[in-house]
Formats: structure tokens, sequence, C-alpha cells
């Protein structure tokens, strides 16, 4: 046995999902597998994966977040503040949210931002990213919904688990049309839509600030979408942020 916790090990996650044969059953194992090791709240996202078919990436693929908080999240457009996205983007090695305070200097509204996520029931947060050879690829964050719950404390072990899952994800995903950097490719124009975006600005005053009509706006803003492989805006001003489309 290579680790156990409670009553789930390593070595029987990896021979668990080895077996299994559908993403759908990857993610309700994954689920069940964190909840083993004390983190209820799962999000998983594939921002930016060359090697991994289109129609398999995108923002919280998984996500057992609160429905009010991710409302909340969405509607203040709170992916241009996220501190947890920001630090994901330069890592390579698992972290602990409130390390994240003690180890870079945050704004003060980014420090507010970690305390509204504690209130929206994200304790003990934890990020686990999947570089890439440029930028991020995507990354799982896991939280627990109570502050005193029993979780996996070394992150090195916990980081085993997720990238097993992401592997397997990998594999089971099926052939189709690749992701490329030319296919993904955002234009100027699309660029500074995305930026203002990701700040939370309505088409009508996206457009008031390019100097551009709000129908303009609109179409670019389904370009974006297209291009990359979403479809609300929060899921496109995350992406673009941890994807390197855009910097804030």
């Amino acid at each position: 046995m290579l680790y156990a916790n409670g009553e789930y090990s390593l070595e029987q996650f990896i021979e668990d999902t080895s077996r299994v044969r559908s993403v759908e059953r990857l993610f309700e194992v994954f689920i069940e597998a964190m909840a083993n090791l004390g983190f209820d709240r799962v999000n998983f996202s594939v921002m930016r994966d060359l090697d991994l078919d289109a129609s398999a990436q995108g923002f919280g693929l998984i996500s057992t977040y609160p429905a009010v908080w991710q409302d909340y999240y969405a509607h203040n457009g709170l992916a241009r503040i996220d501190p947890v996205v920001k630090w994901a983007v330069g890592s390579v090695r698992p972290f602990r949210w409130n390390d994240i305070e003690h180890q870079t200097e945050l704004t003060r509204r980014q420090r507010h931002f970690l305390r509204e996520a504690e209130e929206g029931g994200l304790y003990n947060g934890i990020g686990v990213p999947f570089p890439g050879p440029r930028t991020l690829r995507g990354g799982i964050a896991l939280a627990t919904s109570v502050r005193r719950a029993r979780q996996m404390e070394n992150l090195d072990v916990l980081a085993a688990y997720c990238h097993q899952f992401y592997v397997v994800y990998k594999r089971l995903v099926p052939p189709g049309l690749r992701l490329s950097p030319a296919a993904a490719a955002l234009t100027r124009t699309e660029q500074d839509v995305l930026m203002r975006i990701a700040h939370g600005l309505s088409n009508e005053v996206i457009a008031d600030r390019l100097g551009i009509k709000a129908g303009s706006v609109d179409f670019h803003v389904q370009n974006i979408f297209r291009k990359l492989r979403v479809n609300n805006r929060t899921a496109a001003a995350t992406k673009g942020l941890m994807g390197g489309y855009i910097e804030l």
C-alpha cells in the first residue's frame, strides 16, 4: 500500500481508475476518492491542453462547488482578480490557498476574495496545477465545506491522486479534432474584448470603451466562445487568463 488515508489508498485508487471505461464513471470515482481524503468540494478544469481533444476542454468540467458561489463568481467577473487562478498559472507544484497570502503581495480586493470564498463554503483550499511546456494546461481545486475538517496533509501524495485522474481522463477522451494554436488564436480586438470580459464589464460598456457597436461586441464574444471552446463569460475569462491569451 503506497499511502492510506481512511479507507481509500492511492494504490486502490490507481487500480480502480485503471478499470474505468467512461469519463462519467471516472468523475464519480474521483469525487468519491477526494471525499474519502477529506475534500468534498472539487473543481476540475482543462484550459489549454494541445494534446487533448478540444471537446474535452473547459472550465468546471467537474464542479461540486456551491451553486450560490458559482453564480456569485460568474456574475461579478471574479476570474479577473482570483489569486488562486493567478498563482496556478506560474506554479508547477500543489499549493494551499492560504499560503498565497504569505508568499505574494495581494491587493485588498484579492484578500477579501479569499474571505468571501470561505463564506461561500470553501475552506482549506488546495490547488493542483497541470503545467504544460509553455503555460498551464489546467488543474484541480479542492476544498472542504467546513472549516474544521480532517483532510490529507501531504500535498505531493494528494497531487499523485489528481495526476492519476488526469492521465486516465486523457486516455478516455474520444479521438477528434485537436486544438491547435492557430485554431485558438484570438484577434487583437477579441483580446481587447476578452480582457474587458475578465474585468466583469457588460457588452454595452465594452462597446463604449472600445468605440464600437454593442452588436459588434456580441459578434466578437461569440467568436471568443467558439475559439476557446467555452459557453459562458466566466469560462472565457478564466481560460483566457490561465491559457495565456490575455494578462490583467
